[in-house]
C-alpha cells in the first residue's frame, strides 16, 4: 500500500509557453479581418453556418475569410479569441493543446518530461567517467543497430542511457513514484498568437536569421516566420498542478538503487540545477549576439532563482530547443561531440547554433517555455 504525499503548486508563466496539440490551424479555422486575427470555435461556427446556406457556400470556397460579410456582433460569439494582427494572414498556426471545451492547459506528461530530463542531467553529472563512457558506448551500439535495421536511430538510440539512469523495465522506472497531473484549464480567450523566428549563431560570431533550410539572412524581416498559439504571463492565467509522490514505493528496491530513488525524492532540486545550467548558457548566447531582451530575461531569471529558491523552475513545450530537452551537456563537450557525430546533429560549431525567438512589434524579445511552480 502506498503512502502518498500530495502537493499543489501554483504555475507562474515566466515567458510565453506553447505546447502543441499536433494540429495546425488553417484558413478554415481563422481569418484576418479588419486588422485582427479571429480564431473561431469549430462547433459554434458549424452551427451558425448551418443556419445560413449562403454563408456556408462562401465558407466552403473561401474558408473563415468568408465571415467578413458578417457583422462583428454576429462573429464575436463564434470566436475563441480575437487578437490584433499586422500584415498578411499566416499560412498556418500551430495549435496549443486544449481540452474538449477549447481551454488550454499544461499536460502532466510535458511537466514530467521536463522533470525526467532534469533527473537525467543530475545523474550524469554525478556519474564517474567510466560510467559515462559505458553509457556512451551502449548508445553508440544502439545507433549502429538502428542504422543496420533501417529504423530511425535518433528516436531510440538513447534508450540504453535512460534505462541505466531511470530503470531498464517500465516497472523499474524510478519516476513511477512521481505522478504529475494535468494543470487545470485556462479560459480559451487566454490564448494569444506568437510570431517566432529562428536566430542563428554563425561560426563568425554574427547573428543571422533562418529564411529557409541552409539559407540565412541578416534582416529578421526577411526571415521565415512561425506562428503559434501561446499562453502568455497574465493575471487571468491562474493554473495549478498537483504532484503526488509515493513515499512507500520510493523505499522499495524494485525502483533500483538508493541513489536513483534519492534523486527522485530531490526532483525539485534537480530541476532547479538543470534550469540554472540552461539559463546561464542562454544568457551567454544572448550577450554574444546582442539579443538585448533575451539576455535581460535570463539575467532576471537567474536572479529570481537565487532569491526565490523555494520555487521550481522548468522549461517545457515547443521552443526550448535541444539544450532544454537533452541532458548530454552534463557529460562535457567531448561527449556532446561524440553524440553529434553519431546522430549527425548540426554542422560545425557553435552547437546548438539556433534558437526560437518570440518577436514583438517586429523586434526579437523572449525565449519560450519558462515556468515556475510555487508550492501552496
Amino acid at each position: 500500500m502506498g503512502i502518498l504525499e500530495r502537493r499543489i503548486y501554483r504555475v507562474e508563466l515566466l515567458s510565453p509557453v506553447h505546447i502543441g496539440s499536433g494540429q495546425r490551424l488553417g484558413p478554415a479555422d481563422f481569418a484576418v479581418l479588419d486588422g485582427r486575427l479571429w480564431r473561431f470555435d469549430p462547433e459554434r461556427l458549424t452551427a451558425a453556418l448551418a443556419r445560413d446556406p449562403r454563408a456556408l457556400d462562401r465558407y466552403i470556397q473561401e474558408g473563415a475569410a468568408a465571415l467578413r460579410f458578417w457583422s462583428e456582433a454576429d462573429r464575436r460569439p463564434l470566436a475563441r479569441y480575437v487578437r490584433p494582427w499586422s500584415g498578411p494572414p499566416p499560412r498556418e498556426i500551430r495549435e496549443h493543446i486544449a481540452d474538449a471545451l477549447g481551454r488550454p492547459y499544461l499536460p502532466g506528461s510535458s511537466l514530467k518530461g521536463a522533470i525526467r530530463t532534469a533527473l537525467a542531467f543530475a545523474a550524469l553529472r554525478a556519474a564517474s567517467p567510466a560510467q559515462r563512457q559505458a553509457w556512451l558506448d551502449a548508445v553508440a551500439r544502439r545507433a549502429e543497430e538502428a542504422r543496420k535495421s533501417g529504423s530511425r536511430a535518433k528516436e531510440s538510440a538513447d534508450d540504453p542511457l535512460m534505462q541505466a539512469l531511470m530503470g531498464k523495465e517500465p516497472h523499474e522506472d524510478a519516476l513511477r513514484a512521481l505522478r504529475v497531473f494535468d494543470s487545470g484549464p485556462a479560459p480559451s480567450d487566454a490564448l494569444d498568437v506568437g510570431r517566432i523566428r529562428v536566430a542563428v549563431h554563425e561560426p563568425s560570431g554574427a547573428l543571422s536569421w533562418l529564411q529557409a533550410p541552409g539559407k540565412h539572412v541578416a534582416d529578421p524581416r526577411q526571415a521565415f516566420e512561425i506562428v503559434a498559439e501561446i499562453l502568455r504571463p497574465h493575471p487571468q492565467v491562474a493554473l495549478r498542478v498537483e504532484v503526488e509522490a509515493d513515499a512507500f514505493l520510493l523505499r522499495r528496491d524494485v525502483l533500483g538503487p538508493e541513489e536513483r530513488r534519492a534523486r527522485v525524492r530531490e526532483w525539485a532540486r534537480a530541476c532547479n540545477a538543470f534550469a540554472r545550467h540552461i539559463a546561464e548558457g542562454e544568457l551567454r548566447f544572448g550577450e554574444r549576439l546582442g539579443l538585448t531582451a533575451w539576455a535581460a530575461f535570463y539575467r532576471r531569471l537567474l536572479t529570481q532563482m537565487e532569491e526565490e529558491p523555494q520555487a521550481i523552475y522548468l522549461n517545457l513545450g515547443w521552443g526550448g530547443g535541444w539544450r532544454s530537452k537533452a541532458a548530454a551537456e552534463a557529460m562535457g563537450a567531448e561527449a556532446v561531440g561524440r553524440l553529434r557525430r553519431l546522430f549527425n546533429l548540426g554542422k560545425g560549431d557553435p552547437f546548438p547554433k539556433t534558437r526560437r525567438v518570440l518577436f514583438e512589434d517586429g523586434k526579437p524579445t523572449l525565449p519560450l517555455g519558462w515556468i515556475r511552480l510555487i508550492p501552496e
